[in-house]
Parts: structure tokens; C-alpha cells; sequence
């Protein structure tokens, strides 16, 4: 359902522009894709190619299940209360999650040579049911310990098809009463990152990118994604020498740090780069996250691709 929204930072003007796009279908294929177009040339490379393959293993899954139905007292909720239909840390899971995991993990084995990832999917194969509930529990939870790192990968993917294939059944209707603008209205989680539209009705808005589902919502620029806050945000950026910050390579991404609350989470600007996608372009740019860290900001939003310190 289309709805007013003051357009990022100025008072002077209203869009009509949808508040919450679902995910679609292509989600994953697409990340597959701009993973792959990361790669090259990159200090990353390597592990940038191993997420194309987990993306487009994610993508094959996703469609090879129907999503259990999300129950109707959670859809009743979530419609008078304004809360998320589905919370991550409350959701009572299927197991087809993990059969997605089992999917995933299997086609990379057929396109990996890497001793340590294949040793890393033989271990996961041991771990009993109940072992990697509670291992998805702390992945959802952001608290994951240092023995989970070479898991998480693969079981934060698996979530994501799961929560994906939940939240593309939803419809605007389910979602038209939440209101909390910092956690995804879908499933609670909290963005990956934010990506600054180009095109169609959200051209020039700010669109949060939810770490798990691939939901995302409007929420004004210049306002911190975490604590609301308008003053006291700035951005900081990479930039080599000689570069022109307004037009060189790192200018697609910047990391929008609040003063107020310590935080940070990364903007990427289509504008710049057309085919940014946020949860791929968050993981080439953690030399950006290295930066911000050294300037004592802590990072707000989750990449559910890998263990957190642990890149």
C-alpha cells in the first residue's frame, strides 16, 4: 500500500512511495551474481567467490520448497499490534531449514576445492539436530562464539533461504501497522545495510536491507539506523590517493556513524553503482568496517555471512 513518506532530510516535499518492498524470487540469484562481479582483483576473492556459490546454492533452494504457513494468530498480531509477523528469535522454525542447509552445503562441496571449507562442511555434517538448533539460535542472536565461525557461513544462508521463503508469501497488507523503524518489519531483524534507490517510486529514498529475510523498508536519510537520532550522523568513507571522494571507486559506500549512540551501519548508493547489492557489497567493504571500528563506532546490523571479528 502506497504511503506518504517525507523524503530524506528535507521537510519541503512528500513522495507517495511503497514503505516496505518484500523480497523477490531473484534475490539470491542476483547476489550470486554480484558476488562473482566483486571478486576479481579483490584481497577477498577467494571468499567472495565461495558466497557467489553459497548464493546461487540459496537460490536453487529456495524454490525447491513450499514455505510452511505462517499461523493465522501471528498474521492476527502482527495486523492489531503492529508487531512482525514472523520474529527471528521467536519464530518456532520448520526443519526444511535444515534441509537448505544440507542443499547448500552439498553444492559446494561439488564446486570447492578448498580443504579448509570442505573439512568446515564435513564437521557440520556430524553436528545432531538439536546441536544446530541451538547454533541457529545464537547465528539469529548475534551470539555466535569464536568455534561457530567456520559454521556460520553456511548456517546463517540457510536461515536466509528459510525467512525468505516465509516473508515472499506475506503481502503489504500483512505489514501495514508496523512502525518501529529500526528492525525489519517482517521478521525483527535488524539491516545488513541501507541502499539509496535509483529508479521507479523509490528513486532517491532510503531503502534498510534486512539482514535475514531480504525485506526492505524506508527510513529517511541522515537519521541514524539505530538509535533515530538526526544529529550527530556523518559519514565516513575509503578513498585512495588522488581519488575524488564524490566520484572514485569507494563511492558507492560510505558508513553513516551516529555520534549520539556510537553506532554505524553502511549506505550504498545506487546512483553510483548501479548494480550495488547490499548484503554482497557489505562484505567486499569490510576494510570500511575496519576503518569505522578504529574510530570507536560499533556496528549496529549483522551480516549473517559471516562470523562477527571473525573476517
Amino acid at each position: 500500500m502506497a504511503t506518504p513518506i517525507i523524503v530524506d532530510g528535507t521537510m519541503d516535499r512528500v513522495a507517495i512511495a511503497p514503505r516496505v518492498f518484500l523480497p523477490e524470487p531473484g534475490v539470491f540469484s542476483d547476489r550470486a551474481a554480484r558476488f562473482a562481479q566483486l571478486a576479481p582483483g579483490h584481497a577477498m576473492a577467494d571468499y567472495l567467490l565461495l558466497m557467489s556459490a553459497v548464493a546461487a546454492a540459496q537460490s536453487a533452494a529456495l524454490t525447491r520448497r513450499s514455505a510452511p504457513p505462517v499461523a493465522a494468530v501471528d498474521l492476527d498480531r502482527s495486523r492489531e499490534y503492529g508487531m512482525p509477523p514472523l520474529s527471528a528469535l521467536g519464530h518456532a522454525r520448520d526443519p526444511q531449514w535444515r534441509d537448505d542447509l544440507r542443499d547448500i552445503t552439498q553444492h559446494v562441496v561439488r564446486v570447492s576445492t578448498a580443504a579448509a571449507v570442505l573439512g568446515a562442511i564435513k564437521t557440520l555434517a556430524t553436528v545432531d539436530d538439536k546441536s544446530l538448533e541451538a547454533l541457529a539460535d545464537r547465528v539469529l542472536g548475534a551470539s555466535t562464539r569464536d568455534d561457530d565461525a567456520v559454521f556460520v557461513p553456511f548456517v546463517g544462508a540457510a536461515l536466509q533461504v528459510y525467512f525468505t521463503r516465509l516473508a515472499v508469501t506475506l503481502t503489504a497488507a500483512d505489514l501495514e501497522r508496523f512502525d518501529v523503524p529500526t528492525v525489519c518489519p517482517v521478521c525483527a531483524t535488524r539491516p545488513v545495510a541501507s541502499v539509496v534507490r535509483l529508479g521507479g517510486a523509490r528513486s532517491n529514498l532510503r531503502y534498510l536491507a534486512c539482514a535475514l529475510c531480504a525485506t526492505e523498508w524506508n527510513l529517511a536519510r541522515i537519521q541514524c539506523t539505530a538509535c533515530e537520532e538526526h544529529k550527530g550522523v556523518h559519514y565516513l568513507t575509503l578513498q585512495a590517493e588522488g581519488d575524488d571522494a564524490a566520484r572514485g571507486p569507494f563511492a558507492a559506500r560510505k558508513a553513516e556513524a551516529c555520534d549520539e549512540c556510537k553506532s554505524y551501519l553502511k549506505i550504498f548508493y545506487q546512483e553510483k553503482d548501479p548494480l550495488v547489492e547490499p548484503v554482497a557489497d557489505d562484505l567486499a567493504s569490510l576494510a570500511l568496517d575496519l576503518l569505522v571500528d578504529e574510530q570507536g563506532f560499533g556496528r549496529s546490523g549483522p551480516n549473517l555471512l559471516l562470523h562477527p571479528g571473525g573476517g
